[in-house]
Order: C-alpha cells, then structure tokens, then sequence
C-alpha cells in the first residue's frame, strides 16, 4: 500500500490536471450538437438556455486547472510531511471535484431533458426543404454520454488523493509524537526501528 501511496503522491495533481483539462475540452463542444438550432425559429431561444450551463463548465473547469497546478505549486507531490495547506489543498480539492461532479450530473441531465423535447422530424425536414442543407439534427448526439463520463471521472480523481491524505495523516501522527519526544529528526525517524 506504501508504494501505491508513493506513486499516487507523485501523480495525483497530473490526474486532476487532466481531468479538468478534459472537463474544459468537453465544455468547449458541449452546446455543438445544439448549435444548428439557432437556424430554426421555433428552438432560437433553446441556444441561448444552454449557454449558461455552458458558460458554468466552462468555468468551473479552468478553476479545477488552477487548482490542480497549486498541488505542484505547494510541493503536495514530494513531500514526506503534510503541513497545513497540503490539507488545505486536499480539502478544497474534494470539495470543489464534488460540486463540480453534481453541476455536470444535474445540467448534462437538464441538458438531455430539454433535447429530447425537440422536435427533430420537423427540425431535419426544415432543413432539407427550407435552408437546403443536408447535414441533419442528431436526435442521439454523445455529448450527454460523455458528460456523464467526465463527472464519474472527476469523482475517482478523489481516490488517489484520499488515500494519500489517510497516509499524510498517519505520518503527521508519527511526525507529531516524535518531536515531543525530542527525536532529533522526528520526519524520517522510526520508533520500531529504534528499539
């Protein structure tokens, strides 16, 4: 289990750095499927109440990046002691992940429910008789799927950093005792191996 720990330690903040990478790269397409609608005058304002679910990835995603860099930034990945801000960082971390996760399930849910209101029948006849394009409204587009997807992954991002936080923990314990007890270098001093 230690060098599990070791290896999460090392790449914990690369996991949430891609994660959210991928969040942003999703909130970036994430209203394409829907962007041919703003051609039909029935669904003009159905563009416009995706763009804040839009917007809101958006910028949850570049928040969860700079939060993710302070992980290297607060040296969380070398470290053999936690001190306060590496618990701060790891706090702020699974709170944020878990808003961020519950925001994605509830608008990529919201998301899926107004789609599928749409009347894609009239919408592809519109466009092949009216407009004159051939390039049809998707009625099963994958972005839903996909949104899914991220917010699952978010949330196992917490995996690696919770189990190395329970060993930080354990070790400031240790840390702890062995400076009361006066141990000259209480960070890499073992009291089973002392006796």
């Amino acid at each position: 289990m230690k060098k599990l720990t070791s290896i999460f330690q090392k790449y914990a903040g690369l996991i949430c750095l891609v994660a959210f990478a991928l969040l942003f790269v999703y909130a970036l397409g994430m209203a394409t499927p829907c962007a041919k609608l703003k051609l039909y005058n029935d669904t003009v304002d159905f563009y416009k109440q995706i763009m804040p679910f839009n917007n809101t990835v958006l910028l949850l995603s570049i928040f969860g990046i700079l939060i993710s860099t302070f992980y290297y930034i607060l040296r969380n990945h070398v470290r053999v002691i936690y001190y306060v801000s590496n618990f701060v960082w790891n706090g702020l971390y699974a709170i944020y992940t878990v808003i961020t996760a519950i925001v994605m399930f509830v608008g990529v849910s919201s998301y899926q429910g107004k789609y599928a209101t749409i009347p894609f029948a009239d919408i592809n006849k519109y466009f092949g008789e009216v407009v004159l394009i051939s390039d049809r409204v998707n009625p099963n587009t994958p972005v839903f799927l996909i949104g899914y997807l991220i917010a699952v992954l978010l949330i196992l991002t917490l995996v690696p950093s919770i189990l190395v936080l329970v060993q930080k923990i354990q070790l400031r314990i240790v840390y702890e005792k062995n400076k009361k007890a006066g141990v000259p270098n209480p960070v890499t001093f073992n009291p089973k191996e002392g006796k």
